[in-house]
């Protein structure tokens, strides 16, 4: 589902047993190696100034992410390059890579140049991302449901915040949510629907100094979640 229209919302790990058992039968899970859970990586790329960041904060339509992404499970890497535009919806382009630093993304520069407006040159490692994720597809629709927990976020100069206790679900799919069980699960459990980008947030969790106003009541959100666990 590379092209599609997505949901996210934001809970306790806690949950996850009850509203899973509420959606049994109704998802298939994706299993690799006789394994439900399976670890990703990713690298964010940025210009000097953050201006993917700032754009992310400042609401704006069209806005792109840059990213490295490793399937540790499978061992592939991907340069991913995402557009939510002002539909809402995420449109993400890919090449396999044998690598994920500052010389493949040079390596690459016509695929970037081709699908953003960002150049490999002009860009830079901002942000490390790790978690967990157990994907389930749906038997009667066309809807897929990532879950990551056991989040964890390393800066360049080796920062970090773990966030063992949140999970952040996505429901990814193509034209309405009306059947999706995983939706209707999330209401009976009264949680609802919240913008929440692991790049934005990251960073700003991990550099204080900018500018996220907009985005204080999610970093807040992500803590208390947190601490819940703890």
């Amino acid at each position: 589902m590379l092209r599609r229209k997505d949901r996210k919302y934001l809970f306790s790990t806690q949950l996850l047993p009850e509203i899973l058992n509420q959606v049994a039968g109704a998802y298939r899970v994706l299993e690799i190696h006789n394994c439900r859970s399976h670890p990703y990586r990713t690298f964010y790329y940025d210009t000097p100034d953050r201006e993917m960041y700032h754009k992310h904060h400042r609401g704006m339509a069209n806005r792109h992410k840059v990213r490295f992404r490793e399937y540790t499970t499978s061992d592939i890497r991907f340069l991913e390059v995402k557009l939510k535009n002002a539909r809402g919806i995420t449109n993400k382009k890919r090449i396999q890579t044998s690598g994920m630093d500052q010389t493949t993304l040079l390596k690459e520069s016509d695929f970037l140049k081709k699908n953003s407006p960002y150049r490999s040159e002009g860009i830079n490692f901002a942000l490390e991302n790790q978690f967990n994720r157990t994907t389930l597809v749906s038997e009667s629709q066309v809807e897929r449901i990532t879950l990551d927990f056991q989040l964890c976020f390393k800066g360049l100069m080796g920062e970090n915040v773990d966030l063992p206790g949140v999970c952040v679900a996505e429901i990814k799919y193509e034209n309405h949510l009306s059947g999706s069980v995983f939706n209707k699960a999330l209401r009976n459990s009264r949680i609802s629907p919240r913008r929440f980008s692991k790049y934005a947030i990251g960073m700003a969790l991990l550099h204080p100094e900018l500018k996220q106003n907009r985005f204080k009541e999610r970093v807040r959100s992500v803590h208390q979640i947190n601490n819940r666990h703890s």
